[in-house]
C-alpha cells in the first residue's frame, strides 16, 4: 500500500493542505496519507495551539482525503530531534511503501535541512510547486544533482500562497477564515480558540464606527504581512496590537487629563498621543514600543524603531486605501519595504506643503532624517 506522509503545524491545517494532500494522492496512486503533526513548532510563541487540539483539528480537515488516513503522533513520542532524517525511516518501518509531500518553497532551503543526504535516501520526496516561489521541475534540477534527481517527483499541482499567520491573525480578530474549512472554523469558534485579544477587539469596536474599526483591522493584517514578507522580526504580539489600537481614540477627542504635546491639540495628530495615553489607560498596555508605535503613526519622526517604521507604514498602505497614489505606494512597500516607508512620508510631506495647512514638527524631522539626508 503507497502511502504519503505529510507533515507541517497544523496551526490550523488550511485548504490549501488538504488540496495538495488530494492531488498528491490521486497523481500518485496512493491509498494511505499519514499526517504528522509537529510536536514543537519552530515559532512556538505566535499564538500555536497544542499539540492535541492541533491532532483534534487534523483529524477533523483530512479527514476522507485517501482511503486512509492516520494522524500518527510520533513527533510527541520521540519528544525531540524530530528532524526528517530521523522521522523518515521510522515511518518508512511502520507504514511501508511511503512518499514524502512537501512544496517546492521548502525544497529551495534543502542543503540546509537536517541530514538531508539522508532524507532523499530514506523515500521518494513528491514535491508540488507554491505559487509565488519555483517551480517543483526547476527546484529539483537545482537540489537533484546533488542529491540524485531519481529521488524526487515533480507534481502537478500548483499550490496557493497561504499564510498560517494571516488565517490566525483573521481569527484572533473574530474573523472566519476563509483559507479553512466549514468543520475546522466551527471547531475553533466553539472551542473558543485564539480568543487571546477578543475582549480587547470588542472593546474596540464599540469606540469606533464600522468604517474605522474595518480601517484598524486592514492596518493590523497588513502590518503582519509586511513583517512576515520582508522578515521585519518583530514580536507577533507587539505588532497585533500597536496595529490594532493605532486609532483608538481617533473618535474619543476628549482629553481627560491625560498628557498630550500642546501643540497637537486640535490638530489633526492629537489622535496619535491620545491613542498612546488611551491605550495605556484603557487597554492596559504598558510596553513602551507598543505605545510609541501608537504614538507617532502618523507623523513619524526622526529615527524610528522598526516597529514604528512598520505601524506608520502599515497605517498608510492598508488594503481599505484605494485612492491614488496608495496602490502605487503599496506595490512599492510590497516589493520594499523601506522604500515604500520614504515614499509615503515623502507622499504625506508634499501633500502637507501643497495644502498649506502647516506641518507638525515631528513630520519635518522626519522628512530631514529619512529623506532629505537619506539623498545626500
Amino acid at each position: 500500500m503507497k502511502t504519503i506522509i505529510f507533515g507541517g503545524a497544523f496551526a490550523p491545517p488550511h485548504k490549501e493542505h488538504i488540496e495538495m494532500c488530494r492531488s498528491a494522492i490521486k497523481e500518485l496512486g496512493a491509498d494511505r496519507l499519514v499526517v504528522v503533526p509537529t510536536f514543537l513548532p519552530a515559532h512556538k510563541t505566535e499564538h500555536y495551539l497544542d499539540f492535541e487540539t492541533r491532532v483534534e483539528l487534523s483529524r477533523i480537515a483530512f479527514n476522507g482525503v485517501a482511503r486512509e488516513v492516520i494522524v500518527d503522533k510520533i513527533e510527541k513520542d520521540r519528544g525531540k530531534d524530530n528532524y526528517s532524517a530521523y522521522i523518515l525511516p521510522l515511518l518508512k518501518e511502520k507504514y511501508g511503501e511511503i512518499v514524502y509531500l512537501i512544496g517546492s518553497d521548502s525544497l529551495q532551503y534543502f542543503d540546509k535541512w537536517r541530514e538531508p543526504q539522508n532524507v532523499a535516501k530514506a523515500c521518494k520526496i513528491a514535491v508540488c510547486t507554491r505559487e509565488g516561489y519555483e517551480s517543483a521541475e526547476d527546484v529539483i534540477n537545482s537540489v537533484g544533482s546533488k542529491y540524485g534527481k531519481e529521488n524526487f517527483i515533480a507534481l502537478k499541482y500548483v499550490g496557493k500562497d497561504v499564510s498560517s499567520s494571516m488565517i490566525r491573525t483573521k481569527l484572533l480578530l473574530g474573523e472566519n477564515a476563509d483559507e479553512l474549512t466549514d468543520e475546522i472554523n466551527e471547531y475553533v469558534k466553539s472551542h473558543g480558540l485564539f480568543d487571546d485579544y477578543r475582549d480587547m477587539v470588542n472593546q474596540l469596536k464599540s469606540y469606533q464606527s464600522d468604517e474605522l474599526f474595518f480601517h484598524s483591522k486592514s492596518v493590523v493584517k497588513r502590518a503582519i504581512d509586511f513583517n512576515n514578507k520582508h522578515i521585519l522580526l518583530q514580536d507577533y504580539d507587539k505588532v497585533f496590537l500597536a496595529a490594532l489600537l493605532h486609532d483608538n481614540a481617533k473618535q474619543r477627542k476628549s482629553l481627560d487629563g491625560l498628557d498630550v504635546p500642546k501643540d497637537a491639540v486640535g490638530t489633526p495628530v492629537l489622535h496619535q498621543f491620545l491613542g498612546a495615553e488611551k491605550a495605556r489607560r484603557d487597554f492596559g498596555i504598558e510596553d513602551e514600543d507598543i505605545l510609541n508605535a501608537i504614538r507617532y503613526h502618523t507623523t513619524a519622526k526622526a529615527n524610528m524603531t522598526m516597529l514604528e517604521k512598520l505601524i506608520y507604514t502599515a497605517d498608510s498602505l492598508s488594503d481599505d486605501r484605494d485612492y491614488d497614489p496608495i496602490p502605487r505606494l503599496r506595490e512599492i512597500a510590497i516589493k520594499d519595504f523601506d522604500a515604500g516607508f520614504r515614499a509615503i512620508l515623502k507622499f504625506t510631506y508634499d501633500k502637507i506643503v501643497e495644502r498649506g495647512t502647516g506641518m507638525y514638527p515631528l513630520t519635518e524631522d522626519a522628512y530631514q532624517y529619512y529623506i532629505v539626508e537619506n539623498n545626500k
